[in-house]
């Protein structure tokens, strides 16, 4: 663990001078949403704020500060952020390289948060298993692509389905979860829920007519009551869906390109290999609206 501390997170190369400590949540995001001084649970209660990993100064001012400078332009205008990620979300690419498009970009850096958190629980824990766990996240291959994306400045990692959601409720949340690999954050009047490395399969599975249906009730919810944590209604969903189905993503990739293997198959009948089985989603749909306390 004390070589992660002397390592910086965006270049992995050791710091030798004074180290800079990278704000995982940028810190003009925290204060744009007044959330500074708020705490996020994770292995303990930290204020957001506080959530910082070791950095070499240049590699935190220069390509990490231009990369997150574009994304709070976009957060500037969550209309317009919105629409521009529902007009990209049909897109199922086999062929996967660098990318400026929003989808892509924003993809990339809730990839980053949900890295740095555990990054920063790896140095933090006191828990040896946890660590553990923490290790063998932030160890992956995608972890990889991410810090070189921040590099280069565009969007790249293993293919993973992304997903908005509007709401009138304006509080800030944000949830990870190890298993499957999933963060959402609640921005302003949006919500953005990322499938890590599912290789788009969710988005298969759960689009057009039936991610319509999706967001059409969530937003009744909404208005039945804005107190009301639809969003989560639809994380929930999500997580059962991405449980059930009977496929494991596969990539074949280098360092500028990946191959989506995840829809190939040698299956005679693969819509019915590939059936969701409607009784194991209900059930799982059940355990994880327990587990987000959505009663």
């Amino acid at each position: 663990m004390n070589e992660f501390k002397r390592k910086c997170f965006f270049c992995s190369e050791t710091i030798n001078e004074k180290k800079s400590m990278e704000h995982i949540i940028p810190n003009s995001l925290l204060g744009k949403l007044g959330i500074k001084e708020e705490s996020i649970t994770g292995d303990k209660t930290t204020q957001y704020s506080r959530i910082k990993v070791p950095s070499h100064a240049k590699c935190n001012n220069e390509f990490g500060s231009e990369y997150e400078d574009r994304i709070l332009d976009f957060f500037d205008d969550t209309d317009h952020l919105y629409d521009a990620l529902v007009e990209e979300e049909n897109s199922h690419l086999m062929m996967y390289c660098p990318s400026d498009s929003v989808t892509s970009i924003i993809t990339t850096w809730l990839s980053k948060i949900y890295y740095g958190l555990f990054y920063y629980d790896y140095l933090k824990t006191t828990n040896d298993l946890w660590r553990e766990k923490c290790l063998s996240i932030i160890s992956s291959d995608n972890f990889n692509f991410v810090k070189e994306s921040y590099k280069n400045s565009f969007g790249f990692q293993l293919p993973s389905s992304l997903y908005v959601f509007k709401t009138d409720n304006q509080d800030t949340d944000l949830i990870t979860m190890i298993s499957p690999t999933t963060i959402l954050f609640k921005i302003k009047n949006i919500t953005l829920v990322l499938c890590i490395c599912d290789g788009f399969l969710t988005k298969n599975y759960l689009n057009e007519d039936s991610l319509k249906n999706l967001r059409d009730y969530v937003e009744k919810q909404d208005k039945n009551n804005v107190a009301f944590p639809s969003y989560k209604l639809a994380l929930g969903e999500i997580l059962a869906l991405r449980s059930c189905i009977p496929k494991n993503p596969k990539f074949v990739y280098s360092q500028n390109q990946i191959i989506n293997m995840s829809f190939s198959t040698l299956a005679e009948n693969p819509d019915e290999v590939y059936k969701i089985d409607l009784e194991a989603l209900k059930e799982a749909r059940a355990g994880f609206f327990k587990m987000l306390n959505i009663r």
